[in-house]
């Protein structure tokens, strides 16, 4: 086994290392398993990372539009491509609310929020708590919100569109 179900369950931020701690709860009974697919207790000196998806029901994979679009390209002046993580925040939302997939993500994966303001920036704005993109370079909160958004949009697209 290589995955485990989970819930999302709370976070907490912890602004004295500036990262959010997503804490996922899992039925006792799969604890055994999830532990092993963890590879045990965690070693700070031997950080591992782990992809994190969302889990449809089949009712929602059925209404669920399969539009496939990767990264939007972004080119240095000179012409050389950006990697995704060298973009700023305040740009990057700007390229995925340009996404016809990231507005399919939002309406099944946020709709309440999609409710209130059916437009991919206002929605962006109501998640994160902005007013305009560019708070997500100056206000931390808003910043880690958009980048675990981001996250949730990518492990998406990854498992339902890939």
């Amino acid at each position: 086994m290589t995955a485990f179900r989970a819930t999302f369950a709370d976070m907490k931020l912890v602004k004295t290392r500036q990262v959010a701690q997503l804490i996922f709860e899992i039925p006792i009974e799969d604890f055994d398993a999830a532990y092993e697919v963890l590879g045990g207790m965690p070693v700070p000196a031997k950080e591992r990372w782990f992809g994190i998806a969302a889990i449809k029901s089949p009712e929602e994979k059925e209404t669920a539009a399969k539009p496939r679009q990767s990264n939007p390209p972004s080119t240095h002046p000179d012409g050389a491509k950006r990697d995704w993580r060298d973009i700023p925040p305040a740009q990057q939302a700007g390229m995925r609310c340009d996404q016809p997939a990231f507005s399919v993500f939002l309406k099944e994966q946020r709709s309440d929020d999609w409710h209130e303001t059916p437009n991919a920036v206002d929605c962006v704005y109501l998640i994160c708590g902005i007013t305009s993109r560019s708070e997500l370079g100056t206000n931390h909160r808003a910043r880690m919100i958009w980048k675990a958004l981001d996250d949730q949009f990518q492990a998406w697209k990854a498992l339902e569109h890939a």
